[in-house]
């Protein structure tokens, strides 16, 4: 179906899907830009419906891309398949689905083949029959505060100069799918703009720093999850090198600058010798570093490990937290009231809180300008859900343990 009508029925498939997808653990975006670089800019090539990010047991992400399509029958029904498959190479996806009003017996022999999932709205109703207990519009989901919040920070954002688009765009989406040492590079620019004096309006300011928050936990995840392959300082050299040379596993590059950083050293002190030798007194000067001046470590590095270590040991609760944070920040702090419903207790427990605590921290240390805007998070009930006695222990050592929050005075 075409035109305004055909449209709003594609609206309605999309919150649909990205409803039944949240309800089964994932963490939804609608509309996700899908960018490719040309020529050192960022270009949007398409977008995905629904993009589905899952993390498993062991912190392992897996990627779903879902198109939405208002038609009937046959027509575009194939095409829209094989587009989809070639879509889900680029971006990397685990998994991708088509969803239409109806399908056909030619569409699923085609979909088999290509291992495409294809349902029709029969079988998306038949999955949505469990869900009768969730809120139709929640989060980033459907007509929400936070819809109608970001669009005023989208035209608040067009004014000012200082803050690059790229740079916000890159928080809201694509860092979700990034390697954590871009996350991090991001939030390093996004702190020196800040202490340049950027000033932030509402609801730029408070949507940005959910982002970077929401952001940071898709790093620290991803991060934790790799310490089960190279370890903790594996997984920290990792990061340090991509930091530094833009690939976490491009070691040649530093290896030059430590070369050279021995060179002049040695060059250095034989141009001291030869004075010496003449009689001149000896002037002590620092050496600059090579090696130093490519490297962009941050002083908060090891809180981030600390998290991305504690979230791994508690993955249970921590492949859920990013659904967390969105009901938490773009639900709760904006004004919703969905949050609150039962379906979502299970994602307020204490354990929750804990390791919100700790990643609130992180972000108060990597750009103390936005953490301000995420303190009132740790301040919703956090005990919603029931924890065995176990639980509470286990819990109650690791709030005790935990780094001290800015939310705590």
């Amino acid at each position: 179906m075409t035109g305004k009508a055909g449209v709003l029925k594609g609206d309605l498939l999309e919150r649909r899907f990205a409803r039944a997808e949240f309800a089964e653990g994932s963490l939804v975006r609608v509309r996700h830009p899908v960018t490719h670089l040309v020529a050192g800019r960022t270009r949007t090539v398409t977008d995905v419906d629904v993009l589905s990010i899952d993390f498993d047991a062991r912190l392992r992400p897996h990627i779903g891309i879902s198109e939405c399509k208002s038609t009937r029958g046959q027509s575009g029904e194939q095409d829209r398949l094989l587009w989809l498959k070639g879509l889900q190479t680029l971006v990397a996806a685990d998994r991708a689905t088509l969803v239409r009003e109806t399908v056909t017996e030619a569409g699923r022999y085609v979909a088999r083949r290509i291992d495409v999932d294809l349902i029709g709205t029969a079988e998306l109703t038949r999955r949505e029959q469990v869900l009768q207990h969730l809120p139709e519009h929640f989060g980033v989901i459907g007509d929400t505060p936070f819809k109608e919040q970001s669009t005023d920070a989208d035209r608040q954002l067009k004014k000012i100069g200082d803050l690059p688009s790229g740079l916000v765009a890159f928080l809201r989406h694509d860092a979700l799918l990034a390697a954590p040492h871009r996350t991090l590079g991001a939030l390093i620019t996004l702190d020196e703009i800040m202490r340049a004096g950027t000033v932030l309006p509402a609801p730029l300011a408070p949507l940005l720093a959910g982002h970077a928050l929401q952001a940071l936990i898709a790093a620290a995840l991803r991060a934790g999850g790799r310490t089960d392959t190279v370890g903790s300082d594996g997984t920290r050299q990792e990061i340090e090198h991509g930091l530094g040379t833009g690939d976490p596993h491009d070691r040649q590059l530093l290896r030059v600058a430590e070369m050279a950083d021995t060179l002049l050293r040695q060059e250095l002190a034989a141009l001291h010798q030869a004075y010496r030798s003449s009689g001149a007194s000896a002037i002590e000067r620092s050496v600059p570093s090579v090696r130093s001046a490519i490297s962009q470590t941050p002083a908060w590095l090891a809180t981030f490990m600390d998290l991305s270590e504690r979230l791994r040991r508690r993955s249970p609760i921590a492949r859920h937290l990013p659904q967390t944070i969105d009901l938490a920040v773009f639900d709760a702090l904006v004004g919703g009231d969905s949050w609150q419903a039962p379906a979502f207790d299970h994602l307020f427990s204490l354990e929750h809180r804990q390791a919100l605590t700790i990643a609130v921290t992180c972000v108060d240390r990597a750009v103390p300008a936005l953490a301000p805007y995420l303190a009132p998070v740790l301040d919703l009930p956090f005990n919603r859900t029931r924890t065995s006695a176990l639980g509470k222990e286990e819990a109650a050592s690791a709030l005790n343990d935990a780094p001290h929050s800015p939310a705590d005075g």
